[in-house]
């Protein structure tokens, strides 16, 4: 057996089962790099396996996969023998693909409730996510590329029009071989990389045709997925339904964020990248067709889909959304302080262990949303709809700076449990109404006591 065919690329009918814990450990990648998978069931067993050489590859990148994937193909460029002879990067500008958190967070839609940061002229978009993802490093696709010496050109999206590339055009695809896609398709204008010689591959996070769309990853921790992974697919006409050349499955931590797993799937994800392209044409010999009986798709998510609802989520379902959304856009609530409605990030947050006792005893009988501290404690104590409660331990309210629990009690709080956090905003000078449950709750007709805090409840 040749030294290319036992380090060839795990092939569809032959799936690396990753490991089940919450990292990926250095014996998974041993495996990617030694274990054989040419063999006398394998249908290519007696052919011999070239690596490609010399691709000259045009790269679109974003966000932590994008940036890992990038690595990779500049260590596979500086490697002899190599597969690559050239890499040219296109991605967002640094400054479009920096946090989105520090320029505010989502707003209530405007009406007669005084908003604070309404008139902000650089304020956050209101829940779009055709923005790139919040850079999960200190560095950016541009700075990796950059740094290592590539030519890199933005792309640039003026408000209903399509994705250009700066002095890019139909003419210059034909100076590469293949493209490489790690970000969302919607960003990328696909009709400029047509004329690409060998197509363009796509890294997506999920394991396709599951979860086809630009939120994979978001969309598994909503629904509570158990496994995901990353697919080495071929673009067609746009769209991420061509042929799966690879996939590697991922066990998701019971606790996991999008933070961590963006950065988990893109170490995996990266090296995945890096073996296709070595065996392109083995890979592709063995490319397997979508079953689009079997195919389902993630959602363009918006402002609401950001908004945590007091009267109808209960923890579980608070915090699922909080792992789903923490690293892309804050889940976020209203806070309101005398007649200013402040929209209140929510940057950290914890499921308590049920055996940890209240902060008081009257925890249970104050309506949902309601905040509990402790001058000393690192967290808030928040009691939900459905009896159980959570710690909030990151917060920021727009337009300011992050504050820590303790932070956040000093320089706002004052009178424990006088707090109530609201699902939208009310009018100005009117009083808060008091908290609504859903018919059929046990506390429907319960009268909610409401204390007169000068922050307003």
């Amino acid at each position: 057996m040749s030294v290319f065919a036992r380090r060839a690329l795990v092939p569809v009918h032959r799936v690396l089962f990753a490991h089940r814990s919450a990292h990926v450990s250095v014996s998974i990648w041993r495996r990617l790099y030694t274990t054989p998978i040419v063999n006398s069931t394998t249908p290519l067993a007696n052919t011999t396996l070239v690596k490609n050489t010399g691709l000259r590859v045009l790269f679109f990148g974003q966000g932590a996969v994008g940036i890992e994937c990038l690595k990779q193909l500049i260590k596979e460029l500086r490697s002899d023998p190599s597969c690559l002879s050239t890499i040219e990067v296109i991605c967002l500008p640094a400054k479009y693909e920096a946090s989105k958190e520090e320029e505010g967070g989502p707003l209530p839609k405007p009406g007669s409730a005084k908003v604070k940061g309404q008139k902000k002229k650089n304020f956050m978009a209101r829940g779009r996510i055709n923005k790139p993802n919040d850079t999960l490093e200190t560095t950016s696709v541009s700075d990796v590329a950059s740094s290592a010496g590539l030519r890199v050109r933005y792309i640039s999206q003026a408000p209903g029009r399509p994705p250009q590339i700066s002095f890019f055009d139909q003419h210059d695809a034909f100076k590469f071989d293949i493209a490489v896609i790690a970000m969302s398709l919607r960003q990328v204008p696909m009709n400029l990389i047509k004329g690409i010689r060998l197509g363009a591959l796509k890294v997506h996070e999920s394991l396709l045709p599951k979860y086809r769309g630009p939120t994979p990853m978001q969309t598994a921790i909503l629904n509570n997925e158990e496994v995901t992974g990353v697919s080495i697919v071929e673009c067609r006409d746009g769209r991420d339904e061509g042929r799966i050349l690879a996939q590697v499955p991922y066990t998701v931590p019971s606790d996991t964020t999008y933070k961590d797993l963006s950065l988990a799937l893109g170490h995996l994800g990266s090296r995945l990248l890096v073996k296709t392209l070595q065996n392109l044409e083995y890979t592709r010999k063995l490319a397997v067709q979508q079953d689009d009986s079997q195919a389902t798709y993630s959602p363009v998510y918006k402002t609401e889909d950001f908004k945590i609802v007091w009267e109808t989520m209960g923890a579980k379902e608070i915090y699922r959304k909080y792992r789903a959304f923490h690293g892309f856009v804050p889940i976020h609530t209203i806070w309101r302080r005398k007649d200013i409605m402040n929209v209140l990030l929510i940057k950290g947050m914890t499921m308590p262990n049920p055996k940890l006792p209240l902060m008081t005893e009257d925890f249970y009988n104050r309506p949902p949303g309601t905040m509990f501290f402790m001058r000393k404690s690192p967290y808030i104590e928040v009691p939900c709809i459905d009896g159980d409660r959570l710690h909030l331990t990151l917060l920021r309210v727009v337009g300011r700076t992050d504050k820590t629990a303790q932070q956040f009690v000093n320089g706002y709080l004052r009178l424990n449990g006088g707090l109530r956090m609201l699902t939208n905003p009310i009018e100005r000078k009117k009083p808060t109404p008091k908290f609504v449950y859903p018919p059929g709750h046990p506390k429907e007709n319960v009268d909610q006591e409401c204390l007169d805090d000068d922050v307003g409840f």
